[in-house]
């Protein structure tokens, strides 16, 4: 009679069990501890719609353990919002936002410029953004959501609030602007064209006046300059596209490496409350004259015109040390602000343009 061979089952003993049971918890534990470090490419898998990187995470976020905050990608809300909380639940490590604005109030252009400020342009040009009080910021005009009930042009504005985790801007947190506004253009259906993603932080590039001839600021370039207060030759910071919400030139004088006059042009109705913020609170404005009008005051000016429909407001900027004093006379700063308010009208098409007059308002004391 042929013979087989017996399978015996075997079952592991109680001391076996109890080895297996101390190799899973030391296995557990150890991914456990390890979490800080795969938990960036988990956040950037689940969140905000796909359109993080966690590589850029990975050198954002600090190495402790986090908790996803609430996300509206994909929700068919009108306000995208996420992010990475700290391990309290309670504050954030890395906030995310991008909506279509109009300037209302509260909303986030009038949140990041009470009053206009010069802004720090940490992108190349062609990405219209800039690095704000709490991070990267993106504004890009929507051209297939049309107008609002008021005629005003709707934007697709991008906040990264980083301030918890940098104090400075770095490729990773512009990265991630970049990356959730082109995300963010395309569920909103904005119609903007994408952003190519930035490698490295911008530094102000100063050229010299025959170098700025090409770009947005030619006419400085070509226009009759003052002396600059070391009397070497002007050079010219040029950060921004022509067709930019926001747009800017500075004079640097060599002698001292420092801005001697920002100009600025801000697009559309959300500017005109920072501005008449600015005169309000800076300016002691005289009988028969608004917060609405052009003016000069002791360090700074402002230019007015109306550009596709809506306004555009022009500021010049001149503050020496001494904050009571312009590093330029203001006769020279309003000439200057004159020029770059009629070429940026001429650049874009505006209509009715109001210059400042010669009049030197004192600020408020």
């Amino acid at each position: 009679m042929a013979t087989g061979i017996r399978w015996r089952r075997w079952l592991p003993g109680k001391r076996v069990l109890g080895i297996l049971a101390v190799v899973l918890a030391v296995v557990a534990g150890a991914g456990w501890l390890t979490k800080p470090v795969w938990q960036p490419w988990w956040y950037a898998e689940t969140l905000c719609g796909g359109n993080l990187s966690g590589d850029d995470l990975a050198e954002l976020l600090p190495r402790e353990r986090l908790q996803a905050a609430k996300d509206t990608f994909g929700s068919g809300h009108g306000l995208l919002r996420c992010g990475v909380n700290q391990s309290d639940g309670r504050h954030f490590a890395l906030q995310i936002e991008a909506q279509t604005d109009t300037g209302k109030p509260l909303g986030p252009l009038d949140l990041e410029f009470t009053i206009p400020t010069d802004p720090h342009y940490a992108y190349p040009r062609s990405v219209p953004g800039f690095y704000g009080k709490f991070g990267p910021v993106i504004i890009q005009e929507c051209p297939k959501l049309g107008r609002d009930s008021e005629g005003r042009t709707r934007r697709l504005v991008t906040n990264v609030y980083a301030i918890a985790v940098e104090r400075e801007p770095s490729p990773q947190s512009l990265r991630t602007a970049v990356r959730i506004a082109n995300g963010a253009n395309v569920e909103l259906g904005c119609g903007a064209d994408p952003l190519p993603l930035p490698d490295h932080v911008e530094s102000a590039r100063k050229l010299s006046l025959s170098q700025a001839e090409d770009t947005m600021c030619g006419r400085l370039a070509q226009g009759t300059l003052p002396r600059s207060p070391s009397g070497k030759e002007w050079q010219v910071v040029a950060p921004t596209d022509e067709r930019a919400t926001i747009t800017s030139c500075s004079l640097i004088d060599p002698g001292t490496g420092e801005s001697a006059v920002n100009l600025t042009g801000w697009y559309g109705d959300w500017t005109d409350k920072p501005f008449e913020r600015l005169l309000s609170a800076n300016m002691q404005i005289p009988k028969g004259h608004s917060p609405q009008d052009a003016l000069l005051g002791e360090n700074f000016g402002r230019a007015k015109a109306r550009c596709a429909g809506e306004s555009a407001n022009f500021l010049a900027t001149s503050y020496a040390r001494n904050p009571s004093r312009s590093v330029l006379p203001m006769s020279e700063v309003r000439h200057l602000l004159n020029q770059f308010a009629a070429d940026q009208a001429k650049r874009r098409g505006c209509t009715r343009l109001e210059l400042p007059d010669r009049t030197v308002h004192p600020s408020e004391r």
